[in-house]
């Protein structure tokens, strides 16, 4: 590939967007393969509740169940944690470019963050209630709140590269791993009977609650009593949990409708409700999770490892076989836990499978970006993958068709495949879309300069029209 790297000298000065020659190749190719993980992991929510994310579809055989185990082993969290990286990583390079031709960074960084929510917002309510957008949005204004700090003087030591890499690592790895040693600690001061003991309470709180759901006769207890036996205890924690359950079903059995059977615009009022509903842990999530992660490859572009990505060979190496060694045996412990049969009612065995999980989604995301760096390091390889950097180019074009592909094939208003398809079916799907969009992509770029939803965000972000077509080149 002819451009590597970003030479700061060739920035342009003049407004708009970064242009072909300055663009970070390695990030397009780091995007284009993560939008295959993202999709291979995206496609189930078509299918199932997106309220039942984390949860195992148990009714999966054969190739369905083993498809379900690869995804959840291999995929599942760790390209979305890459995508977020990346999304820091462009992030410092535009920035760079937009202080480079002197215009106000601040303002036009902040528009291009506002379109990216107003995209994000309409894909929610009108494509699918996962959308990642609008989060990304909201996370990048804390980046770009943080950034004009430091050009104000505050926050000096957090200026620094190091000092941000060391923040982001803590502030990522931090929550999971005060869950973990807060369960293992709660462990020790159970003792084996009395685990036993709480274990077998919970079992039979959740068989009454079943019984009493399905129509069983409630036993007569006085809520007003100070002193109740053991049984009429275990009645009032049943009759709690079997309202819980009520709940939970209805608001399943209400989104299973109205996507899987709804007209779109039931649907979408579904969605808005859904993700107003959600807001609040979508604002956790932005703290917890992306934001860091945003910090982290803010960081790691500023460090000059990611432009200079092929001097650092032998640390991608290294990165590589350490995340991918240490992350999978994670991952597929947590798994197994989560397997467990007491899982579901042992908060304490809940909470190290949690923890466990997600360190590992962070460890193994590290290793196939690791993997990814150190095989474009070598020529090779770099050509052998160069083909998914016009995937990368388009990513948020091909991240919304996805959307509007699998919304129509699997949403009532489309073919109405809702909770038809399972999991090894789903993957080929998946496959096909992505192979034909790995196809399009520099075909669609021989001819035009973006993808359709790139130009249009670039266009609104700049406050003027972009050139979208390419010049033929002159014929002698």
């Amino acid at each position: 590939m002819a451009h590597q790297f970003v030479d700061s000298s060739a920035i342009s000065s003049s407004p708009g967007p970064v242009a072909d020659a300055q663009r970070l190749v390695i990030l397009d190719i780091l995007r284009g393969f993560a939008l295959w993980g993202i999709l291979l992991m995206n496609i189930e929510w078509f299918n199932r509740p997106v309220s039942e994310i984390g949860q195992w579809d148990e009714s999966q055989q054969g190739l369905s169940l083993a498809a379900g185990w690869f995804v959840r082993l291999f995929i599942e969290g760790k390209f979305y944690t890459l995508f977020s990286l990346l999304f820091g990583m462009g992030f410092a390079i535009m920035l760079r470019h937009g202080k480079a031709t002197g215009r106000d960074y601040f303002a036009w960084f902040s528009r291009r963050l506002t379109v990216l929510f107003l995209f994000g917002l309409l894909h929610l309510v009108f494509l699918w209630s996962g959308d990642i957008l609008h989060s990304y949005a909201m996370a990048g204004f804390i980046l770009l709140g943080m950034v004009w700090l430091f050009d104000k003087g505050y926050l000096q030591d957090l200026h620094r590269p190091h000092n941000q890499l060391r923040v982001a690592l803590w502030w990522l790895g931090a929550p999971s791993v005060l869950l973990l040693l807060a369960a293992l600690l709660f462990s020790t001061q159970d003792t084996g009977n009395q685990h036993e003991q709480d274990w077998q309470y919970e079992q039979a709180v959740e068989a009454r609650a079943k019984l009493l759901m399905s129509g069983a006769t409630p036993m007569p207890v006085d809520e007003n009593s100070t002193e109740l036996s053991e049984p009429e205890l275990l009645e009032l924690d049943a009759r709690l949990r079997a309202e819980e359950l009520k709940q939970n079903a209805l608001e399943l059995e209400q989104e299973i409708q109205a996507l899987g059977q709804g007209t779109f615009l039931q649907a979408s009022a579904f969605r808005l409700q859904q993700a107003t509903a959600e807001f609040p842990f979508s604002l956790i999530n932005i703290l917890l999770a992306i934001f860091p992660l945003f910090l982290l490859g803010y960081a790691l572009q500023g460090s000059g490892m990611i432009e200079n990505y092929q001097r650092y060979s032998r640390v991608w190496k290294l990165l590589c076989c350490g995340g991918i060694g240490i992350g999978l045996p994670l991952s597929l412990w947590a798994l197994i836990l989560m397997q467990a049969p007491r899982f579901e009612l042992d908060s304490w065995l809940g909470a190290v499978a949690y923890s466990l999980y997600y360190l590992s989604q962070y460890v193994l995301s590290a290793g196939y970006l690791g993997g990814l760096l150190w095989l474009c390091s070598q020529p090779r390889w770099l050509a052998r993958l160069s083909g998914l950097a016009a995937m990368g180019k388009m990513a948020l074009t091909h991240y919304l068709t996805h959307s509007l592909v699998l919304s129509l094939l699997f949403f009532g208003y489309g073919l109405g495949w809702y909770g038809q398809v399972d999991r090894a079916w789903q993957l080929l799907i998946a496959l096909a879309l992505l192979i034909c969009q790995l196809l399009i992509s520099p075909w669609w770029l021989t001819y035009f300069q973006f993808g359709p939803l790139e130009w249009l965000w670039r266009c609104l972000t700049y406050k003027a029209w972009q050139p979208f077509r390419r010049l033929k080149p002159k014929m002698d």
